[in-house]
C-alpha cells in the first residue's frame, strides 16, 4: 500500500487518480438497484463533495432503509459537513439495529469518539478487527486441522522481491495455488490469504456461483463480498492443503499471504539478505493483551482477527498501531492525528490511496519524530486519510531498513538494525 492495510484495504501503491476512482466505483456497486446513486455518492465523497455525497446515499436510503454501507457512508459525510445530529442519528441507527455487520462495527468506532452517550453502555462487543483486511465470515477462518499443520516442515527459508508503489518496498513471494504459480504481497495485516476475481483464471477455478460466506472491509472502508475455496496453497516448502482461500468481489489487488497462511510458524525478515526464516511455533501462543516481559523486544498484542498492534510514540505521544508489512506507509486517520495533536500542513502533498477496500484520497506530510523499541525516526512521512478504519497502520517505511522477528511465543517483535 501506499499505505494499505483483507486485514488493509490493504494499499499496496500509489495509482492514478483516475485508475483508482475506477476501480474503487467498481468494487462499490453491490446491488444494481441502487447502483447509480451509491455510486455518484462515492464519487462526490472521494471529490469531499460531502454535500452531493449525503445526498446521494440518502436518496439510497430511501429506495433501500436497510443499506448498511450507504447509511455509514451517509454518516461519515454529515459528519464532514459538521452536521453532527444527522450523523449520530445515522451511526446509531447501525450500532443499535445492524451491530454485527461492518457497517454498525465502524458507527460503533465512531460514536465512541462522536457522541459517547449515544451508545448507553453497548456496542462494546462489536470491536471490529483491526488489520488491514477485515473480515467477517459464516464459515470459520480456521487455518487448517492439526494432521496438517503437524507434517509441515519445522523450518523453511523463502525468499522475496520487492516492488516500489510510491513508499518504501512491499514483499513478495513466490507460491502457488492448486500448482498454479502466483506471487504474493507478504502480509503481516492481513487476517487471511485472499485472491481477487481477476485471479481465478488464472488458477483455473471457475468464479463462484453461490452465496457469499462472509464479507471483508479495509482501509478504504469498502465492504466486498468473500467466497472460501478449500485449495492446496504452497510458498517454498509450506504447502498448507484443504486450505480456506478467500476469494473476494474486487480486481486489480495483489494476492495475500495473510495471518492464517502463516500461524503455525514465528518468523523472521531479513531485509538485506531478501528473504524469511520460517520456524515452526513449537508450545502455545499466548493470546489477549501485551506480553508481560518484552525479552528484549517491542510486544506487541493481538487483535480480533490476528493483527498485531503495537505501541509507538508519535511526536511525543502514545498510540497503538497495526504492525503491518503489507503496507507501504505510515496511515493514520484523521481521528487518529488529531487525538495526537498534529496539524495537517496546508501544503500536505495530495495523493491516492489503494487498497482491498477501495481509493482514498489522502495528505502526505513529514512529522517531527516516531519511536518503537529501538527504532526512532526524526521528519518521517505519514498519510492521514478521512475516513476512520481502526488502528493506524505502522507500515514499511518505517522498519524497513531493520531485520525483525516475530515471536509468537512471548508476543514480540525482536529488531536488529541491518
Amino acid at each position: 500500500m501506499n499505505s494499505k492495510r483483507e486485514n488493509g484495504v490493504k494499499a499496496v501503491g500509489t495509482w492514478s487518480q483516475a485508475a483508482l476512482c475506477a476501480l474503487a466505483a467498481a468494487s462499490l456497486f453491490a446491488n444494481a438497484a441502487w447502483a447509480d446513486p451509491y455510486a455518484d455518492g462515492i464519487e462526490f465523497y472521494q471529490k469531499r463533495n460531502y454535500s452531493r455525497a449525503a445526498s446521494c446515499f440518502e436518496t439510497v436510503l430511501v429506495r433501500s432503509p436497510e443499506q448498511t454501507n450507504a447509511m455509514y457512508y451517509a454518516a461519515l459525510s454529515y459528519q464532514q459537513l459538521r452536521n453532527n445530529p444527522r450523523a449520530v442519528e445515522l451511526y446509531t441507527t447501525l450500532a443499535t439495529r445492524y451491530p454485527s455487520s461492518q457497517a454498525g462495527r465502524n458507527a460503533i468506532l465512531a460514536l465512541r469518539s462522536l457522541a459517547p452517550g449515544a451508545l448507553r453502555g453497548g456496542g462494546g462487543t462489536a470491536s471490529m478487527g483491526s488489520s488491514s483486511v477485515r473480515s467477517y465470515s459464516r464459515s470459520g477462518s480456521g487455518g487448517g486441522d492439526d494432521a496438517d499443520i503437524a507434517r509441515l516442515p519445522a523450518q523453511e527459508r523463502v525468499h522475496f522481491r520487492t516492488e516500489e508503489g510510491g513508499g518504501k518496498p512491499v514483499l513478495y513471494v513466490s507460491g502457488a495455488v492448486n500448482s498454479t504459480p502466483l506471487d504474493f504481497v507478504f502480509d503481516t495485516g492481513a487476517d487471511h490469504t485472499v485472491i481477487g476475481m481477476d485471479h481465478l483464471a488464472k488458477i483455473g477455478l471457475p468464479r463462484p456461483s453461490g452465496p457469499p460466506s462472509g464479507q471483508s472491509m479495509g482501509v478504504g472502508n469498502a465492504v466486498t463480498n468473500n467466497w472460501t475455496l478449500s485449495t492446496t496453497v504452497k510458498i517454498g516448502g509450506i504447502e498448507r492443503r484443504n486450505f480456506p482461500l478467500l476469494v473476494s468481489d474486487r480486481s486489480g489487488v495483489p494476492p495475500l499471504l495473510g495471518r492464517n497462511f502463516l500461524d503455525p510458524y514465528n518468523y523472521t525478515i531479513d531485509t538485506s539478505g531478501g528473504s524469511i526464516l520460517l520456524t515452526k511455533k513449537v508450545t502455545a501462543v499466548a493470546s489477549g493483551g501485551y506480553s508481560t516481559t518484552s525479552q528484549g523486544g517491542v510486544p506487541f498484542k493481538r487483535v480480533k482477527g490476528g493483527g498485531m498492534v503495537v505501541n509507538v510514540e508519535v511526536n511525543g505521544r502514545t498510540i497503538e498501531m497495526l504492525f503491518d508489512t503489507g503496507a507501504q506507509s505510515c496511515l493514520f486517520s484523521r481521528a487518529d492525528v488529531n487525538r495526537l495533536g498534529i496539524s495537517v500542513p496546508a501544503d500536505a502533498e495530495h495523493e491516492m490511496t489503494q487498497g482491498v477496500g477501495g481509493a482514498m484520497p489522502g495528505l502526505r506530510f513529514p512529522i517531527s519524530r516516531m519511536r518503537c523499541g529501538p527504532i526512532d525516526k526524526s521528519n518521517i512521512l505519514i498519510t492521514v486519510v478521512e475516513q476512520n478504519f481502526g488502528e493506524p497502520l505502522l507500515g514499511q517505511q518505517f522498519f524497513h531498513d531493520f531485520q525483525y522477528t516475530i515471536d509468537d511465543q512471548n508476543n514480540v517483535i525482536r529488531f536488529l538494525r541491518r
